[in-house]
């Protein structure tokens, strides 16, 4: 008798051992599931927009359609595949002001030897640590006038924009002016600049 009811103990055992190791599973993929709507809940998606006018102006766009905040731990702004802020380039200017120079001052030369003025340019600078909130759009960019439109429409493909943004539960992604591939590549992580 006594081994009968040693059997049924450990039948009951093994049981109830099987059945928790399932609501322990199951457990485990919920929690799985409910982060993975939870972060589509707060997904940032940065693109970058150039629009411009019959040489009237130009405009170039950061904007952030996700439905979360992109938060930005590291921008690069390139000329030519080189860094256009590094230890010899003035800090207090913003980097596509750095990056445009050839453009800007060849409009300047149009505009002397046409005895016309009127081209006008605003940058805005984009750093670490800037974030940029769901549906929000930042001007980097914008020039009026014929002459400086024309010239950084001829001149912007030397010129890229690369930011690498996470969201606020840490997934991260990069994004590239000019990448052919126009979704954010997804990384493990951003350098701190």
């Amino acid at each position: 008798m006594d081994e009968k009811r040693f059997r049924f103990d450990l039948l009951v055992a093994l049981v109830a051992l099987a059945i928790s190791g399932v609501a322990a599973g199951s457990s485990a993929y919920q929690t799985y599931v409910i982060r993975k709507q939870f972060s589509a809940t707060v997904w940032p998606y940065l693109n970058f927009i150039t629009s411009t006018s019959n040489d009237k102006y130009f405009e170039l766009d950061v904007t952030n359609p996700g439905i979360g905040p992109a938060l930005i731990l590291d921008a690069l702004v390139t000329r030519d595949d080189k860094a256009v802020v590094g230890p010899q380039t003035p800090s207090n200017q913003p980097a596509l002001l750095i990056a445009t120079k050839p453009e800007r001052d060849a409009a300047k030369e149009d505009e002397a030897k046409s005895g016309t003025h009127g081209d006008r340019e605003l940058t805005s600078t984009i750093l670490s640590g800037d974030v940029l909130s769901a549906g929000q759009k930042l001007e980097l960019l914008r020039v009026d006038g014929k002459s400086i439109t024309r010239r950084i429409v001829a001149g912007i493909r030397h010129v890229d924009v690369t930011l690498c943004y996470c969201s606020l539960l840490g997934d991260c992604w990069t994004k590239r002016l000019w990448d052919p591939d126009v979704k954010p590549h997804s990384v493990s992580g951003c350098p701190r600049a």
